[in-house]
Order: structure tokens, then C-alpha cells, then sequence
């Protein structure tokens, strides 16, 4: 709501009357499977973005030049580096596959152990159980990433519930947030040799701050819960990850397949090139960086690279050192590449997959499975740059061979609870954010293939965000076949073949008026009409896939159905969607209760002679009306610091500065103006048939 200010109706004119009602839309119509995100907000994105990726530059602009140079652009080569995800757990894959599908993650799902009779919190319910098919699907993915990022995983799990379980047997139930932010006070314990996990009381109790935290939060009511049953689960677990802990620690690198993997790679097909690893971990990304260097015979087997590590924790001035170091030309510091201290390998994590050039590179290694095939897009773009030298930019991936398909069952089992979670009501949209696209699994079976078709259909969605390719085909077109869209007849109409699909579009216009409209411009409505489901869409993504098409295909056109019976059903949707945009817009705007609030207090002080009283008047008048989101936080830190202090002055001056930031506006007439049948302007339609 950064744009709208917190305004509802602030794209009204753009045919969007409540936004948020749009966005719950498109949020269901990428759950359902219609679409991507990206299609199911295009309407929206039209308005606020301008964007020029790699693809549209290349097919809007194939002759584009820079300072009088021809843009180069490298073909994109995809290979897929196998190994045995079974092998790289030395057997005891199927075990611990197992032991995360059975585990309860109780202290997480706290809800399920009320006591019979006692009434559940259905949402909260929802949460938590959406929360422990989270953390499963994040230990599967940790899983594959590396075994030294599953270890940590199930270490950390281990010392969470053995602790929980210390605390409740000494008469103390906390729910997981509040237990997980003690325990972060808690620095990790690192080293692979000692007895192995267990609970950390003391430790809790002998940090001051963490047993400051653990003593200020309040203790659930325990008479509420089933502290049997909860105590039982926790201990199951706790079984379940003592097993795989110490199944793990027997798995040393030289028995992790996957690593062996990589340096074969590296000390074969990539050897002496540039290459840039990425995973998605930080502590798979210390993990190689440490095994790498470590190995003096892989080292000299691969022509004794430089290499360097990136993640979150490294400082951004050195981040910015060690991009120079290892793409010095992108970075205007050629000097830089016959440096001792020049980078030929480097290892991140996705903190370095936007905004860097490195050119200097042309191979890309992506370690982990791409939950997110968008990230493969992104990663990309850091080597496929404007500049880039290199004929073809090879791309690697890492997949299991063996295990892929119980993996990726696995995960999907998962994403599939959290959905009927979800369509219970039941779920907190807050974390659906974890949940995987049903769309990737495909997707990662097409990367394992090596289809290079891939990478387009991503960065086409990329291209979403705008309708600029569509506008330049059109362009094209009408420059080619020297046309003037003015001398074309009102109401033409073609057809194209489509198969599986029976509908016809429309495209009207109609002039504007609206004082959220700019004088002399036209408003557009592009409507679809299904004729089997009867349906009426609007989303001009889509409608564009439906009607673009190449200058030979034949001309098609549709039988049997009465089209202007389906012209006046397009027409009153379209007046009913003014309509409601305008009674939207006319709806009074809600006035937090906070400004009723701070209302009060100045009305109380307007009579005492000690209080300016135009500041006070002033200020009654700025809370009259709707204040954004952002406002209102900065006016309740403003009010909750009155209380602490009594400043009234220090109050009146915050609101003051509101009013500064933020005028209120006067009224307006509706952004969207009336529209009678006879403003319609028919430009064209056309038949889509099978």
C-alpha cells in the first residue's frame, strides 16, 4: 500500500476499484493453479513499473546499440551435474527421510495438546499445524542442500526440544517464539567431536539477557493442556533426531557424494574458468568454502584457484572488495585481475544474486535444488550482463540422480497439507510465503532435463511487470505493413484458432473525465467472454496470450453464436465494474481510532491558556481525516511517548510534522468518471476458437 497511501480506491481509475480486494484475487488465482503471480497483479504492475529485462530488450530491440556498439548476447547452455543423493548419506537416506515425515515438532503446535473440553484457537491451530509442515519442508531442503547444513538443522532441533523438555519438567510451558528468542541468545556449539546435543538450561539461566527474557515472559496455563501427551511427543522426537544425529556423524566429506561431485566438476570441465556458486545456505556456503580450501589434491587438481565466500555476514565493504577482486572489468578495476588477491571461485548465497555486475564470469554453478526457479533467473542476470565477452554462459546444476523423486514427493505432500490448511480459513497468510509453487516440481524436472526453454518461460514472467513488449510488437507490426491505426474502421473484427478454447473478446474505449484522469486520454476495457463457462476476464496479460499470434496464421471465424447478445453482456459488465469502482471511491475512508484518541486529549486542552491555541486547532484538524498506515505508526510512537513524558508540545509538533510530510488532501471528485452506454466505443473484436 506504499503507493495508495494506505487508499484503497487509489487505482480506481485504472479499472482496479479496491485493492485490496485485488490483491486476495490474485493471491487465490496463482493458488489455484491460473496462473503465475506476476500474471494475476499485471493489471496493477502496468501502473507502477517500468522495466527492461534482458528478454525484452532482445526481442523489442534485437538491433539495440550501446555508444555506438552492438549489444552481445551470450547463448545460455544448461548442464546438469548428477550424483547420488542416497550415496552422499552413506545408506541411511531412506531412515532419515522417515524420521522428518514422523516428526510432531510439538512445541510448535502447542494447540493440538489442549485438554479435552478446552476450546481451541482455530486459527492458531492453523498456524501451527501450517508451521510444522514448514519446518519439515525446511529440513528436506537443508536435506539436499548439504549434509553439513542438514547437521547444523537437526543439532539445533536436538538442544530447542531437549531444553523445552528440561523447562516443562521443571514446571515451565512457553510457547516456541517466545522460547526460540531466549534461545538465540545462546551462541552455537560448533565442534563435531563433542557427546552430542543436549539441553541447554544452565546456559539459558547463566545469560543475563536470555534469563532476563526467559523471566519476563509469562508461562502458559498449563492446567490447559494434555502435558502427558505433550511431553510424550516431545520425547519421541527427540529419539527420532538422536538417531539421525548420530547416523550424520559418521558421514565425513570424503563420504559426501555430492561434494565429491563438485570437485570433480571443478577439477574437470571448469577447470582454470571463473565460476560463481551459489546455494541458497549460508552454512552449505562455509562448508564448501572450508572443504575446498582445506584439500590441498583438489586444490592442485584444479590449477590452485582463488577462492572466496560471500553471505550474509560478511560486511558490505568487504562484499564490495571481494566483487572487485573477483569481477575487476564489470567493477572499472582491470588493475585488480593480475592481483594475488584476484577471486577465481567465488561461493554466496543469494545476497549477491541482484545488482552485480560480473561479467568477467561465464560460468554460473547453482549447489541446491531451485525451490524458487526464479532465483535461477536472477542468478543469472549477475553473469548475463550487458558487456559479458563469452560466446555461450554455461550454467550448472546439481541434481540427485537417485532419491529426486522422493524428495520432491516428499515437499510436495507437504505444500499440499498447507493448502488444505489454507482453505479451511484456518491459516495466517503470514506464512504462506515458505509454501513451494506446485508449478516448481515441474519446473525442477525440466531444469534436470536440461530444457533451456525454461530459462525464457521465466524470464517472460519477469516481463510481466509490463505490457512494453507487447506495444513494441504492436509497433512493429503497424510500421511494417504501414499502417495508421486512425484510418482502420471502427468495430473490425477477425479470428484466430486456439485449441481448448471458445470465446470471443472485445476491446471498447471511452472517453475520460474523471479527476483522476488526464484530459484528452480515452480509458480502455479489454474484456474475454468464455462461452463455455460464460465467464467475463479482464486481465490483460492474459487476454494478450489469447490474441497474439504470427502474421501467417489463417484467419478464423465462429459459428453459431449470436455475438451481439455477448456484446451487450460485455457492456453491462462493464458499467456495473464503473459502477462499483465509483461507490467504492465514494465510501467515507476509515480514521484510525488512534486519531479519535489523540482527538480526545487535545479537545481537553483546548481551553487551558498554557496551550497554543492554533496549534491545537490545527492539529484537530490534520486527525480529521485518514492518515496512512505509516502515519498512524509514526503518530502512536508520538502518543505513547506523551503518556511516558506529558509533552503536549512535543505532540502538537509531531502532528504538525505529519501534516507537513503528508497534506491532507481536499476533497475531490471521484477519480473515475460516469459512464452511460453511449460512451462505449467499440474498436474491435474478435473470435478465439478451437
Amino acid at each position: 500500500m506504499l503507493f495508495a497511501q494506505g487508499d484503497r480506491t487509489h487505482f480506481a481509475a485504472a479499472g482496479i476499484g479496491d485493492l485490496y480486494r485485488y490483491f486476495l484475487d490474485a493471491r487465490r488465482q496463482a493458488e489455484e493453479g491460473a496462473g503465475s503471480e506476476a500474471a494475476a497483479l499485471f493489471n496493477l504492475l502496468e501502473e507502477v513499473v517500468i522495466r527492461r529485462t534482458r528478454a525484452f530488450i532482445r526481442k523489442a530491440y534485437p538491433e539495440a546499440t550501446i555508444h555506438g556498439q552492438a549489444i552481445h548476447w551470450p547463448e545460455r547452455e544448461l548442464h546438469t551435474v548428477r550424483y547420488n543423493l542416497e550415496a552422499a548419506y552413506a545408506g541411511i537416506y531412506g531412515d532419515v527421510v522417515v524420521a522428518i515425515e514422523d516428526l510432531t515438532l510439538s512445541p510448535y503446535n502447542l494447540e493440538r495438546y489442549k485438554r479435552a473440553g478446552v476450546a481451541q484457537d482455530e486459527l492458531a491451530l492453523g498456524r501451527e499445524q501450517a508451521l510444522v509442515g514448514i519446518f519439515k519442508s525446511r529440513f528436506l531442503k537443508r536435506f539436499e542442500s548439504s549434509v553439513a547444513a542438514f547437521r547444523i538443522s537437526v543439532r539445533r532441533a536436538l538442544e530447542f526440544d531437549q531444553t523445552f523438555l528440561a523447562l516443562l519438567d521443571a514446571g515451565r510451558l512457553l510457547n516456541s517464539s517466545d522460547f526460540r528468542a531466549a534461545m538465540r541468545y545462546l551462541e552455537p556449539e560448533d565442534a563435531d567431536d563433542d557427546p552430542g546435543p543436549g539441553a541447554r538450561v544452565a546456559e539459558l539461566e547463566g545469560h543475563e539477557a536470555a534469563a532476563a527474557l526467559l523471566a519476563a515472559l509469562p508461562p502458559l496455563d498449563a492446567q490447559q493442556y494434555d502435558l502427558a501427551a505433550l511431553r510424550e511427543a516431545v520425547q519421541h522426537d527427540i529419539a527420532a533426531l538422536h538417531g539421525v544425529w548420530e547416523q550424520l556423524r559418521a558421514l565425513t566429506p570424503e563420504r559426501d557424494a555430492k561434494l565429491q561431485a563438485l570437485k570433480h566438476l571443478l577439477t574437470g570441465a571448469l577447470r582454470g574458468r571463473k565460476v560463481l556458486l551459489f546455494t541458497y545456505y549460508k552454512d552449505t556456503a562455509r562448508y564448501l568454502h572450508h572443504e575446498l580450501t582445506a584439500d590441498d589434491a583438489f586444490l592442485a587438481a584444479a590449477g590452485h584457484p582463488r577462492l572466496a565466500r560471500l553471505d550474509g555476514d560478511v560486511a558490505p565493504a568487504d562484499r564490495a572488495r571481494r566483487v572487485a577482486y573477483f569481477a575487476p572489468v564489470a567493477n572499472d578495476r582491470p588493475e585488480l585481475a593480475e592481483s594475488e588477491e584476484s577471486i577465481d571461485i567465488m561461493i554466496s548465497t543469494d545476497v549477491l544474486s541482484e545488482g552485480q555486475n560480473l561479467q568477467d564470469c561465464g560460468v554460473l554453478v547453482n549447489y541446491d535444488l531451485h525451490w524458487n526457479p526464479t532465483r535461477m533467473v536472477q542468478r543469472a542476470g549477475r553473469i548475463d550482463r550487458i558487456g559479458s565477452t563469452f560466446a555461450q554462459l554455461l550454467i550448472h546444476n546439481v541434481f540427485p540422480e537417485a532419491g529426486l523423486e522422493q524428495l520432491l514427493g516428499l515437499v510436495e505432500r507437504l505444500n499440499r497439507k498447507l493448502a488444505a490448511i489454507d482453505q479451511t480459513g484456518m491459516l495466517d497468510t503470514s506464512v504462506l510465503g515458505e509454501v513451494v509453487h506446485p508449478r516448481t516440481f515441474n519446473t525442477l524436472q525440466r531444469i534436470a532435463a536440461e530444457d533451456e526453454t525454461v530459462l525464457e518461460e521465466l524470464e517472460a514472467e519477469a516481463d510481466l511487470v509490463s505490457s512494453e513488449f507487447l506495444l513494441a510488437t504492436l509497433r512493429e507490426v503497424l510500421e511494417r505493413e504501414q499502417l495508421d491505426p486512425g484510418d482502420l474502421p471502427d468495430g473490425i473484427h477477425s479470428g484466430r484458432a486456439k485449441a481448448g478454447y471458445r470465446g470471443l473478446f472485445f476491446y471498447f474505449t471511452a472517453p475520460t473525465s474523471g479527476a483522476g484522469e488526464r484530459p484528452g486520454e480515452r480509458r480502455h476495457f479489454w474484456r474475454y467472454v468464455d462461452l463455455a463457462s460464460g465467464a467475463i476476464h479482464e486481465n490483460r496479460y492474459e487476454i494478450a496470450a489469447l490474441l497474439r499470434c504470427g502474421p501467417e496464421e489463417p484467419r478464423v471465424v465462429g459459428e453459431n453464436v449470436d455475438v451481439f447478445a455477448v456484446q451487450e453482456r460485455v457492456i453491462e459488465h462493464i458499467l456495473r465494474s464503473v459502477q462499483h469502482q465509483q461507490a467504492v471511491e465514494a465510501a467515507p475512508k476509515i480514521v484510525d481510532p488512534l486519531q479519535q484518541t489523540v482527538r480526545t486529549v487535545l479537545e481537553q486542552q483546548r481551553h487551558n491558556p498554557a496551550v497554543p491555541s492554533q496549534a491545537v486547532r490545527a492539529a484537530l484538524k490534520a486527525l480529521r481525516e485518514p492518515l496512512s498506515r505509516a502515519y498512524v505508526k509514526d503518530l502512536r510512537a508520538a502518543y505513547e511517548t506523551y503518556q511516558r513524558e506529558g509533552d503536549l508540545a512535543a505532540l502538537l509538533a509531531a502532528i504538525e510534522a505529519l501534516e507537513t510530510v503528508a497534506p491532507q488532501p481536499e476533497p475531490r471528485a471521484p477519480a473515475t468518471a460516469p459512464l452511460a452506454w453511449e460512451d462505449l466505443h467499440l474498436v474491435c473484436w474478435e473470435y478465439i476458437w478451437s
